[in-house]
C-alpha cells in the first residue's frame, strides 16, 4: 500500500462516517501497513537465505572439485617418484652392465694376449731404441660405419677404457663414422 492509499483513505473517513469509523479506518491502515513492512523484511530475508545458500553451495563444490584435484595431484606425484626410482635403478643397472662388459673384454683379452704369447716364439725381437720410438707417428683408427668402441678395441688389441683415456672419451661418448681414434697415449 502506497502513501496515497493512505491519504485517500484518511480523506475519505473524514468525510463520511464518525470518529470511530476514522480510527478504525486508521488503524486498519497502519496494521496493513505494517503487515506489508513485515512482508517487505520477510521477502528480504528468503532472499538473503536463498543467496547464502547458492554460495554455501558454490563454496561446497568448490571444494569437492580442489578435493579431487588433490587427489590427483597426488597421484602424479606418486607416480613422478616411481618414475624417478625406476630411472635410478635403470641408471645402476645400466652401470653394472656397463663395467660387467667391461671386465669380460679384459678377460678375453688376456686370454688372447696369453695364447698369443703361448704360440709365439720366446725369442723376442729387439726393441727400437727410444729416439726411434719418439719419431714414430700416434696409430690412428678412422672410424667406419657400424663400428663400436668395443670392436675397435678388440680389433687392436686394446681395452675399450684405454681406447676412452687415449681419446679423452667419457662412457656416455658416441663415436661417429670418419672420427680418428688414436691408438697410441
Amino acid at each position: 500500500m502506497t502513501d496515497k492509499d493512505f491519504v485517500w483513505r484518511d480523506n475519505y473517513s473524514r468525510n463520511k462516517g464518525s470518529e470511530k469509523d476514522k480510527l478504525e479506518n486508521y488503524e486498519n491502515i497502519r496494521y496493513e501497513t505494517a503487515i506489508e513492512e513485515l512482508r517487505t523484511k520477510h521477502s528480504r530475508f528468503v532472499k538473503m537465505a536463498a543467496a547464502m545458500f547458492l554460495i554455501l553451495a558454490v563454496s561446497l563444490a568448490v571444494l569437492v572439485f580442489k578435493g579431487r584435484n588433490l587427489a590427483e595431484q597426488n597421484q602424479v606425484v606418486l607416480i613422478e617418484k616411481k618414475l624417478d626410482r625406476l630411472e635410478a635403478e635403470f641408471t645402476s643397472l645400466k652401470i653394472y652392465i656397463a663395467s660387467k662388459l667391461d671386465q669380460a673384454i679384459k678377460e678375453m683379452e688376456r686370454d688372447r694376449n696369453t695364447r698369443t704369447t703361448q704360440n709365439s716364439s720366446s725369442v723376442k725381437p729387439p726393441s727400437p731404441p727410444q729416439e726411434e720410438q719418439k719419431d714414430v707417428k700416434p696409430k690412428v683408427h678412422k672410424v667406419l660405419a657400424g663400428e663400436s668402441l668395443a670392436k675397435i678395441s678388440r680389433y687392436h688389441g686394446l681395452t675399450v677404457k684405454q681406447l676412452r683415456d687415449y681419446n679423452n672419451l667419457d662412457s656416455d661418448s658416441i663415436i661417429h663414422p670418419g672420427q680418428e681414434l688414436k691408438l697410441t697415449p
